[in-house]
């Protein structure tokens, strides 16, 4: 069995959740090699999942990426953070998974694509929901007409996000890019734009902090070229988990939760819903790094690749702008 040798950028409290699949679910993945500025957030990630490898601890990645040469790279840090720790993992010749979102600013986001596609590196996000069968299955739906011509899709997060990150990074513009829109509603954005599969042409947001540094609150208002609408209900003052999305098409309507599964798809024709994907549907869920070890190894594409970061930045650019303005902001058609 080939193995790859993986490096960590940052091993804050999501990156064990990746840790989780890979040992011992992804034997092909072998860590070598924690980096975080904070050296007790990698001792500790190395104690708990990693005890007795000869993992090596870094507190600067760029020496770790210049002595370790990992061949692959899962970026973890916070938001603002993950464009210059793609490109240097890039640089040094890995391939990089980075979690949501993968930049936060459309410029970056081509800017980092070019960068993978000149290194002939693979680049692609780690957003749960996209790599799960149910979202396989919809997006077929969509595509051989089942659902009809596209019109509306409606996303819906809410979650007791203000008072979980108090004092922390995502409350702080400069690490975090923006709020609970760039945070938790990335899950739901990405999830939109994945099954639309059409760029953003206009948008329009309403946002309020609630007292914080950051967008707590927020309603958005697209317009995709291919024709659908969409709306996006923020919610991160709400002591309670809700998340849900609803596309609807001119012949029947899907309902799917944002992380896969809760899924169900009727219409007026339709004998009887479908409320599950096939038995012998042939793409089964998958976690992100096992994906991420197929594509290395050649054996799969990517199923939450680079280019849905680019789009997701774009939309992401038009809402904060259009919070900033009080007005609709047009988004101009740019080759990703």
């Amino acid at each position: 069995m080939k193995t790859i040798r993986m490096a960590i950028i940052g091993c804050g409290g999501f990156v064990r959740w990746h840790v989780r699949q890979i040992v011992p679910g992804v034997p092909e993945l072998r860590i070598v090699a924690l980096a975080d500025s904070a050296r007790g957030h990698a001792e500790s990630l190395k104690k708990e999942y990693l005890p007795g490898k000869r993992v090596a601890i870094y507190t600067d990645h760029r020496r770790m990426l210049k002595e370790v040469r990992p061949e692959a790279v899962i970026v973890s840090t916070p938001h603002t953070l993950h464009f210059r720790h793609c490109m240097d993992a890039l640089a040094a010749g890995a391939h990089v998974m980075v979690d949501k979102p993968m930049v936060t600013s459309s410029f970056d986001a081509r800017k980092l694509v070019a960068r993978a596609k000149r290194a002939g590196r693979i680049l692609q996000i780690a957003i749960q929901g996209i790599y799960t069968d149910t979202f396989a299955y919809a997006r077929k739906l969509i595509a051989d007409g089942t659902v009809g011509e596209l019109q509306l899709i409606t996303g819906v997060l809410a979650q007791g996000w203000l008072e979980a990150t108090r004092g922390k990074w995502r409350q702080d513009p400069a690490l975090s890019g923006g709020g609970q829109l760039y945070d938790s509603s990335a899950h739901v954005l990405s999830a939109m734009m994945f099954l639309v599969g059409s760029p953003v042409t206009e948008a329009f947001c309403w946002a309020d902090n609630k007292g914080a540094a950051v967008d707590i609150n927020a309603v958005g208002a697209i317009r995709f070229a291919n024709g659908c609408m969409g709306s996006i209900t923020s919610g991160g003052n709400c002591d309670t988990w809700y998340s849900h999305l609803v596309v609807q098409g001119a012949k029947a309507v899907i309902e799917i939760s944002p992380h896969g599964g809760n899924f169900r798809v009727h219409g007026r024709g339709r004998r009887r819903a479908i409320r599950s994907v096939p038995k012998d549907w042939a793409v089964p869920s998958v976690t992100p790094v096992r994906n991420f070890a197929d594509v290395i190894l050649g054996k799969a594409e990517p199923r939450c690749p680079a280019s849905l970061g680019v789009v997701l930045a774009d939309l992401m650019d038009a809402l904060y702008a259009s919070v900033r303005s009080g007005r609709s902001v047009k988004v101009a058609a740019k080759r990703a």
